[in-house]
């Protein structure tokens, strides 16, 4: 990018121990090459040259390709979600960009940041970098515009922001064309994420068709694991339309092929949702069963994967009216989310929700649901969550004879999943 340009200008002056002074004298102002050094100014050609010249940056070769080549392995490390690897070219590359001549690798590289802070989880810095690359993307390539739109879609998916994210994948879908490298990889990729981020909010028809896209692509080349993680969509969307029976049989073959590949991630997630499946045709027995192994598969996993079976258990017992195991899974619960944000998972708020349901109502409670767990989801676009938030919101004011109210917010629940459904 242009600011990388700069920082070499900058490099190689500082190098020398040239003021700027001295190397804009007959060129260009101070002022101007300050602008140029930060990244806040875009010269022309012949002006770049000119101070090169004056710099005397002469590179060698053998350097610059070596650098080159690092780059392209990064961006396939970021493909393939290879964090360590990434991690470690990351870190050779940052001490050696003044040796990229190469402008459009550069501007790829800066865009590729993006998605390296997210799989990092370096929220600060990607957020920063979301930012610097918005100012700067009226000026990005179609190529360019493919991956910022399409990293872009992660960064709010990461965010929980679902229906942002499925708008920006979709719009990164109409600048794949032929000068995008490695195009089918890109695009098989592409469609899985649509499918993913259409299935956060209940697009099944749109989660059904790019999951089956997907799958078709990943069985072609043996991706096993992929292949799976289309499996599971494809489950969870028939389970969507009650078609137990063939969502069963997806969650098997998922489960099949994790337990082959020896992928205890997503065999848990196989097992998890099959623990949906019979919780949802009313086998709580199956459910917890299945809860309780996801669980156990969980036991090493970061705290927003252990809570989902932990709120899964909790919510099973609950709906059995069997308060007290209802209760202990709800305390390890809080335990387990202490450590994140409603941002991290919107589980933080669900253990809140039921510590009133279970232990009994306090007088946060209507705070916390108005002033807390419906604004954000609101925010979120996450609707199904908002409809369930304000039955159970409406449940609460019927119980306690506000009647009025009761009927207000089962009216608005009513309303916000109607609307979501014509979305």
């Amino acid at each position: 990018m242009r600011d990388s340009v700069g920082y070499r200008i900058k490099y190689f002056r500082s190098k020398l121990n040239m003021t700027q002074a001295e190397l804009s004298k007959g060129i260009i102002s101070v002022s101007y090459l300050s602008k140029i050094e930060n990244g806040n100014a875009d010269p022309p050609e012949e002006i770049l040259e000119l101070l090169k010249n004056r710099l005397d940056i002469t590179q060698n070769i053998d350097d610059t390709c070596e650098v080159e080549e690092t780059i392209i392995q990064f961006f396939h490390n970021l493909f393939y979600k290879e964090t360590d690897e990434a991690d470690k070219n990351y870190k050779l590359l940052i001490k050696d960009l003044y040796l990229i001549t190469n402008n459009d690798l550069l501007y790829l590289l800066e865009i590729h940041k993006l998605q390296y802070f997210i799989l990092l989880k370096k929220d600060k810095q990607a957020a920063e970098q979301y930012f610097k690359l918005n100012k700067q993307s009226k000026h990005f390539s179609n190529k360019h515009k493919y991956y910022w739109l399409k990293f872009s879609a992660y960064y709010y998916f990461r965010r929980l922001s679902y229906s942002k994210a499925l708008e920006l994948y979709q719009q990164a879908s109409s600048y794949l064309d032929s000068n995008i490298d490695s195009r089918i990889e890109e695009e098989s990729d592409l469609h899985y994420m649509i499918a993913v981020t259409a299935s956060h909010i209940r697009k099944i028809h749109l989660a059904l068709v790019y999951a089956n896209k997907s799958l078709e692509y990943y069985r072609s080349i043996y991706n096993l694991k992929r292949a799976a993680e289309c499996h599971i969509i494809i489950g969870i969307s028939l389970r969507r339309i009650n078609e137990y029976k063939k969502s069963l049989e997806s969650y098997q073959l998922a489960s099949t092929i994790a337990k082959s590949i020896h992928n205890n991630r997503i065999y848990s997630l196989s097992i998890q949702n099959m623990g949906k499946l019979y919780s949802v045709m009313n086998d709580s027995k199956q459910a917890i069963e299945y809860y309780l192994k996801s669980y156990e598969l969980r036991a090493d996993s970061p705290p927003e994967k252990q809570v989902i079976p932990v709120s899964s258990l909790m919510k099973e017992y609950y709906i059995k009216n069997d308060l007290f195991n209802a209760e202990y899974w709800l305390d390890k619960g809080l335990q387990i989310s202490s450590s994140l944000s409603p941002a991290d998972s919107i589980y933080v708020y669900e253990f809140k929700v039921y510590n009133n349901l279970i232990k009994g109502f306090g007088d946060s409670f209507e705070d916390l649901i108005l002033n807390n767990v419906l604004p954000f989801l609101k925010e979120k676009q996450l609707h199904y969550e908002q409809y369930t938030y304000l039955k159970i919101l409406a449940k609460y004011y019927y119980n306690i004879r506000k009647y009025k109210l009761a009927a207000k917010y089962f009216d608005y629940a009513s309303i916000v999943i109607t609307n979501s459904y014509m979305e």
